[in-house]
Parts: structure tokens; sequence; C-alpha cells
């Protein structure tokens, strides 16, 4: 199950899928998405600078990605 499959409106807590507004309360989810998209790049990243060997790359990308979701 992805992350995507799995995600819960942080307003009112309904299952779906992630999208811009909510399907129960239609709270804007943008920042939400923004975010997610952000983690997703972050992990590919730093899964080619371990490939590729830069280590300072990677504890630079590994600590970003704490910063924003540190349970990750």
């Amino acid at each position: 199950m992805s992350d995507e499959s799995a995600f819960r409106c942080p307003v009112c807590r309904a299952a779906q899928t992630l999208r811009e507004t909510c399907r129960r309360c239609q709270a804007d989810l943008r920042l939400v998405m923004r975010a997610h998209r952000r983690l997703a790049y972050l992990k590919h990243q730093r899964t080619q600078a371990q490939t590729t060997g830069e280590d300072d790359r990677e504890r630079s990308l590994a600590a970003e990605l704490h910063w924003l979701a540190p349970a990750r």
C-alpha cells in the first residue's frame, strides 16, 4: 500500500487518495500535496546519491527528509 492510498485528511480524518481538496470537508490540501511530492523527490535523490557515492549530498538530503518527516 503506497503512502498516497493510505492518506487521511488532517482536518476531518477521512480516508482518501491525496488530492487538492478533501472529499468530505473540502479542506485545501495543496500544501500537504507539495510536502508529499517533496518527500518523494528527496527519497529519490538520496537513493541516487547513495548509488553514486556522494556522501555529503546524501547526508544533506537525509537531514531535510528527517526535518520534513521525522518518523520516516
